[in-house]
């Protein structure tokens, strides 16, 4: 489908069929990164899904995560601040990027415009990889449900909409690496990932 779009849009000198075109890749991307959650998913709840343990560091993984992600920041008018970290942790470093990943990515969706994006490690009581937004956060009562796949609250933010996956597999990948996934934050919302186990 990228391929023929990419012909397509090669071929194509009207600024409203490129505008066109644009947004078709755009919603092809989405759709994209859609089916690998749900596919993803489901080899987690099959247990089929491939885990490999290893000594992780931890900068170089922020680093490329974050950066990948600030321009997508940047479009909805918001900013990733990292807090650099030279642990190491044991870990997946492929479940982990995905983990960071969609917990940027909702962050990025439902923080206020013009406002920042925490992303960093605490390191009292063991080490917790923490995403911190400011958006309309996740009332208490709300964040066992909100992990059930397809779940989504009506006052999520600006961002666009998904399937309401990007929480439940963090805490799919979490439970399958034997670490511990959270939801907290008095104003906004705190994502944090446990290194245990």
């Amino acid at each position: 489908m990228r391929l023929f779009l990419n012909l397509l849009q090669m071929k194509l000198a009207d600024p409203k069929q490129v505008e066109l075109a644009d947004r078709l890749e755009e919603a092809l991307e989405i759709g994209a990164a859609q089916m690998d959650q749900v596919l993803t998913l489901a080899s987690l709840a099959a247990g089929t899904a491939r885990v490999k343990r290893e000594q992780v560091p931890l900068a170089p993984l922020l680093s490329r995560v974050t950066g990948d992600l600030s321009s997508k920041a940047a479009a909805a008018g918001r900013v990733i601040r990292l807090v650099p970290s030279h642990l190491v942790v044991d870990s997946d470093p492929v479940m982990l990027d995905r983990v960071l990943r969609a917990l940027i990515d909702n962050a990025i969706d439902h923080a206020a415009p013009g406002r920042r994006i925490l992303v960093g490690i605490r390191r009292a009581q063991g080490p917790v990889l923490i995403v911190a937004d400011d958006g309309p956060g996740i009332d208490a009562a709300d964040r066992d449900s909100v992990m059930e796949a397809g779940s989504r609250l009506e006052k999520g933010g600006t961002g666009r909409r998904g399937l309401g996956l990007g929480l439940t597999l963090c805490q799919h990948i979490a439970h399958r690496l034997g670490h511990d996934f959270t939801l907290g934050g008095r104003s906004g919302l705190v994502a944090a990932l446990r290194f245990v186990g």
